[in-house]
């Protein structure tokens, strides 16, 4: 997918480690979210997961993707500061 310049690969996940309001580690579904400069995929900037019952309400792909925009929407100040960073040794 594709949002706001970035490439964002998002992957099913059935292994994601959660606290629960007991402070129990619980292993949960969901999916990781990788954040890239372009399609290529060379260059990551950010990763990340959602957690069904934790950052999601369901294991709904339309839910990660919109967890996804949220969070990139957050982070968009920080990832152009890498970007910029990065391209000053290239």
């Amino acid at each position: 997918m594709k949002y706001k310049g970035f490439w964002v690969k998002i992957t099913p996940d059935k292994n994601l480690s959660r606290e629960n309001k007991n402070g129990k580690i619980v292993a949960c579904e969901g999916f990781t979210i990788e954040v890239f400069v372009d399609e290529s995929e060379k260059f990551e900037i950010d990763v990340f997961s959602a957690a069904v019952d934790f950052e999601l309400l369901k294991n709904s792909l339309d839910e990660a993707e919109q967890f996804a925009k949220d969070y990139i929407d957050c982070e968009e100040k920080e990832y152009q500061r890498i970007i910029d960073e990065f391209d000053k040794y290239l």
